[in-house]
């Protein structure tokens, strides 16, 4: 439910030639991806994409510097969900990876300069799609390169908290667990985001790389606790290297891996897998999409899936 595809022929290509590769080494069905890193433009249109693809990705309008303002306005939305786009990627990461040193401009996801567009969102139903919100703050002593500083981080994310509860009816499906993933205190957090926030959900893309810095119970409890709220992803992105397929294919195995047996799992910080229960895994891996992207299950039923 998290993927950079992009929008050209040869991206597309390569995550269908990637798909083959998950089914014949590792017998992996991927059946379908929500691309996040397509504009409303490019090379192909969003018809072009669907046949390129032979139906297997969705695709999202996204924004990738909303600190300078957002793309895309509240009178284009109802138009790109017309025309089948399924959600609004917005990345609201920290500010000082874009923003210039003394450059003004939009620190957090609640900016006021938001609320039209996000106001828009909530009054025709469309989903924000993986918005990435802060970056991977880890504990004392592996506080990670990405978010080292912890009031920074948490000033992300009461960013996001603030627009929730601005807007109770907007779903918003927020990238990485919000990275309220790398410590078991964040996840006590994200416990009580989720059960205080009915329209919120998250990815777990690129978060299993972090897993061992949890308490293996607290994580796998967490997983089983919430699974109606949480949507499988990668954030995998191969555009046009080919070279780069193999790496990807072991990156998804690793993952399920980690879902579902309790193997360690070997990487730069060995994980011991979660175990989960097939009822969990059913709902992360593809029926809480079901609840949230428009038209996938129809389109899933055109590929001849069962839901």
């Amino acid at each position: 439910m998290h993927t950079h595809v992009s929008n050209n022929y040869t991206g597309i290509s390569n995550y269908l030639e990637m798909r083959d590769s998950l089914a014949m080494k590792h017998n992996i069905d991927v059946a379908m991806w929500i691309n996040l890193c397509s504009r409303a433009g490019g090379e192909t249109g969003i018809d072009t994409i669907t046949e390129v693809s032979k139906g297997r990705i969705m695709t999202c309008i996204s924004d990738f510097t909303p600190h300078r303002g957002l793309t895309h306005k509240p009178k284009e939305l109802a138009g790109y969900m017309k025309k089948g786009f399924v959600g609004y990627k917005i990345w609201h990461g920290p500010y000082y990876r874009v923003l210039k040193e003394g450059e003004t401009g939009i620190r957090y996801f609640d900016d006021p300069s938001h609320e039209p567009v996000l106001a828009k969102m909530e009054k025709i139903g469309m989903l924000v799609a993986s918005v990435h919100i802060a970056d991977p703050n880890g504990p004392f002593g592996n506080r990670t390169k990405w978010c080292a500083d912890p009031v920074e981080f948490w000033r992300e994310i009461m960013g996001i908290e603030r627009v929730l509860q601005r807007h109770p009816d907007l779903i918003v499906l927020a990238a990485h667990c919000s990275w309220l993933i790398c410590q078991d205190a964040q996840i006590d957090y994200l416990r009580y985001m989720l059960s205080t926030y009915p329209n919120l959900y998250v990815d777990l893309a690129a978060t299993f790389q972090y897993y061992y810095l949890d308490n293996y119970d607290n994580l796998r409890d967490f997983m089983i606790q919430y699974s109606d709220r949480i949507l499988y992803g990668t954030d995998e992105g191969i555009y046009e290297k080919k070279s780069a397929i193999p790496g990807h294919v072991s990156n998804y195995s690793r993952t399920f891996r980690i879902l579902e047996t309790d193997e360690l799992v070997e990487g730069r910080n060995p994980i011991r897998g979660l175990n989960l229960p097939k009822e969990v895994l059913e709902k992360i891996y593809y029926k809480n999409a079901l609840k949230l992207y428009p038209g996938l299950a129809d389109r899933m039923r055109q590929l001849g899936y069962k839901i």
